[in-house]
C-alpha cells in the first residue's frame, strides 16, 4: 500500500481521516501548521497499529508545503491518496468580516487546496498512478448559512474545483472528490459557536441546541463519519466515484 497525505490531519476531522486511512492500509503523512505535538501523537498512534507516518509542518497556503508532504510520501513508497483537510473559518457577518479574515479564508481554504490538488495531480499523471485526492469541503460549500458567508464562498470554491479537476483527470483514471461535513463539534466549530454566543446574545447551550435540532439524524458529526467516508473514496470500491460533492451531515443539508 502506497501512502496518504492528510493536510490538517493532526486534530479535529484530520485525526479521524488520518486513523481512518491508517485503518484502511495507509501509511501517512500528516501535514499540520500548529500544534505539532498532537500530529506527532496521531504519528504515534497510527505507528502503534502497525503503519508507518511521517509529520511535515508547514502552511498549506505555501505552495513549498505541497512538495514537502510530497517528498515525505515518496519516502514512504510513493503517493496513492492525497486529502486536503486544512481549513479555518471567521463567523460574522458579511458587513462585519475584514478583509483580512477573508484574504487568510481564501489563502487556506482556496489555494491550499488548489496546492495541494496540483501536487497530487501532477505527481499521479508523472508516475502513471490512478490516485485519489479527496476535497474537504463543507455543507456550507452547497448551501449557504447566515453569519459564515465568506466561509461558504470559499469552500463553494473548494466544490467548484473538485468538479473541474474531475473532469480534467478522468481520462487518466484518477478519481477527485469532495466530502462536505456538517457540524461536528471541533476546535474550530467551537470557535464559531464562540463568536455566535457573543453575537446573537444567547446562550452557549442554546447555539448548541438550535444546531443539533436542524440534523434529522439527531447528533453532529464526528470525526470517525468524515474518515469513514473518505476512506471509502480512497479505496477499491469507490474507482467510480468521481466528481461528487457528498454529504456527511445527518440529513441536515439535502444534496
Amino acid at each position: 500500500m502506497t501512502a496518504a497525505v492528510v493536510t490538517g490531519g493532526g486534530r479535529g476531522l484530520g485525526r479521524g481521516i488520518a486513523l481512518a486511512l491508517a485503518g484502511a492500509g495507509f501509511d501517512l503523512v500528516i501535514g499540520c501548521t500548529g500544534r505539532p505535538d498532537a500530529a506527532a501523537a496521531v504519528a504515534a498512534e497510527i505507528a502503534a497499529g502497525g503503519r508507518r507516518a511521517e509529520v511535515v509542518a508547514g502552511d498549506v497556503a505555501d505552495p513549498d508545503t505541497a512538495k514537502l508532504l510530497l517528498d515525505a510520501a515518496s519516502s514512504l513508497g510513493g503517493l496513492g491518496s492525497w486529502v486536503n483537510n486544512a481549513g479555518i473559518s471567521v463567523l460574522a457577518p458579511l458587513v462585519d468580516t475584514s478583509a483580512a479574515d477573508l484574504e487568510r479564508m481564501l489563502d487556506v481554504n482556496v489555494a491550499g487546496v488548489f496546492h495541494g490538488l496540483q501536487a497530487a495531480a501532477r505527481w499521479f499523471l508523472a508516475a502513471g498512478v490512478a490516485g485519489r485526492i479527496v476535497n474537504i469541503a463543507s455543507d456550507l460549500g452547497l448551501q449557504a448559512f447566515p453569519n459564515l458567508g465568506a466561509y461558504a464562498a470559499t469552500k463553494f470554491a473548494v466544490v467548484g474545483l473538485t468538479k473541474t479537476a474531475a473532469l480534467e483527470l478522468g481520462a487518466s483514471g484518477i478519481t477527485v472528490n469532495a466530502v462536505c461535513p456538517g457540524t461536528a463539534e471541533t476546535d474550530m466549530v467551537m470557535a464559531e459557536r464562540s463568536s455566535e454566543v457573543a453575537l446573537t446574545g444567547l446562550s452557549t447551550g442554546e447555539v448548541r441546541t438550535a444546531y443539533l435540532s436542524a440534523i434529522p439524524a439527531g447528533r453532529f458529526c464526528t470525526p470517525d463519519d468524515v474518515g469513514g467516508l473518505v476512506a471509502w473514496l480512497c479505496g477499491p470500491a469507490a474507482t467510480y466515484v468521481t466528481g461528487q460533492a457528498i454529504c456527511v451531515n445527518g440529513g441536515s443539508v439535502l444534496h
